[in-house]
């Protein structure tokens, strides 16, 4: 049995932030909500999560997801942190510890964690990685063995130890007993009088209990976030496996350092994405379509199969039927398209009257004429067409099968 504890009390003060630091975006879903995926991997009993500043905030922003919380305050410390949790670590097996704020470790990795320290049957097992330039991190000292014989910060490095690359990542898997065994044994002697989970390394490696250790080969998946700028570039990194993921399931995507796209995106296959276009969480895409260029997709978007929404195209909440086409210059929020619909250049939703949000409903084969403003709540009914610069008036529906002009919109004619 195992169980998870997430570290997530942190302040972000180097962020200079009100949001709490786990609840940044990062591809456009909060850091914090990566570690739980990720950690999803170990097949937990229990994923423990440690607040503290902006507690509620994240309480609420995971009220859905089935974790338990624990309350760290004040905060002194990851050994402080752990401590907190004592009580829902009794009889856990092993206790995997993760940091909230570090999103981009893979699933995959801590599979290998996991599996190094059943292997070794260790009582613990550390997660590291090499960098080119380890300055300010715990170095990893390990023995003929392989084993860890010691972390040893940066400030206590001794001559020829600064040479050292391989370096902590604050990830771990515990055996339980000896995690719990050691967390009362703990001091705050140093020079932040905190409480160090890497002390409980020190400890155990002093009771001469062996300590394992798998290293990742890409040192990017144990990038912290302390500042905006670590945000951006942990951003950029989540974003690029976004489209990587997206490009191997057969999604065309013509400049992938310029296309915007979040994580739990879907597209369908043969869909063509252009540069500069922005495509937000939760948006989904069919097949054989066209989306950009400086597209502007917004959560609550669903394009069926074989549509366009091209150059200045904004879309939030909108559902959009099969072969349907917004080629440039709109704005659709809150409407539904039927198939085979033509928005017309410079074509406005106006959904907003100042107060609440109306939706429209454009039936099939309808027609918009450039310039077109429908004002919500409306609807134009099927094979239904709007001239050129028309204002459609809230409720003033346009039927089936006719044409309308004007602002305010009039009935110039019906279809034969």
């Amino acid at each position: 049995m195992l169980k998870v504890v997430i570290l997530a009390a942190g302040k972000s003060t180097r962020m200079k932030s009100d949001t709490p630091k786990v609840l940044h975006d990062i591809a456009g879903v909060p850091m914090l909500r990566w570690v739980v995926q990720a950690s999803r991997a170990l097949s937990p009993q229990e994923i423990i999560v440690i607040v503290g500043h902006g507690a509620d905030a994240v309480r609420e922003e995971f009220a859905a997801d089935k974790l338990t919380f624990v309350t760290q305050e004040p905060q002194l410390g990851t050994g402080h942190a752990v401590q907190q949790a004592r009580a829902a670590l009794q009889g856990a097996e092993q206790v995997a510890v993760l940091c909230g704020d570090v999103p981009l470790l893979t699933a995959e990795t801590l599979a290998r964690l996991a599996e190094t320290h059943r292997d070794s049957h260790a009582a613990a097992t550390v997660l590291t990685t090499v960098l080119e330039k380890p300055a300010g991190y715990g170095r990893i000292v390990r023995d003929e063995l392989g084993n860890v014989q010691a972390i040893i910060e940066q400030r206590d490095l001794k001559p020829g130890q600064e040479r050292i690359h391989e370096i902590n990542s604050g990830t771990y898997i515990f055996n339980g007993p000896e995690l719990l065994a050691r967390l009362d044994k703990l001091t705050n002697t140093n020079a932040q009088k905190e409480y160090y989970l890497t002390d409980v390394i020190h400890l155990l490696t002093g009771d001469k209990k062996p300590v394992a250790a798998w290293c990742c080969e890409d040192a990017r998946e144990v990038l912290g976030i302390n500042t905006r700028k670590e945000l951006a570039a942990c951003d950029k990194i989540a974003r690029s496996r976004v489209v990587e993921q997206l490009m191997q399931g057969g999604v065309t995507i013509l400049d992938p350092e310029n296309a915007y796209i979040e994580a739990g995106v879907k597209i369908g296959r043969d869909t063509t994405v252009y540069p500069y276009t922005a495509i937000h969480a939760g948006v989904q895409i069919g097949e054989r379509c066209e989306i950009g260029p400086y597209a502007h997709l917004r959560s609550g978007t669903v394009v069926g199969n074989d549509c366009k929404v091209g150059a200045f195209v904004e879309t939030k909440n909108a559902k959009i039927g099969d072969e349907s086409k917004a080629g440039h210059l709109a704005y659709l929020g809150d409407v539904t398209l039927g198939k085979d619909v033509n928005i017309g250049a410079g074509t406005i939703v106006a959904n907003y009257d100042g107060k609440k949000k109306h939706k429209t409903e454009i039936g099939d084969e309808a027609f918009i004429g450039c310039g077109t403003v429908l004002v919500a709540p409306v609807k134009v009914g099927k094979r239904g067409q709007t001239g050129a610069n028309t204002v459609v008036p809230h409720g003033k529906d346009v039927p089936d099968d006719t044409i309308v002009v004007g602002a305010p919109a009039r009935v110039l004619k019906k279809k034969a």
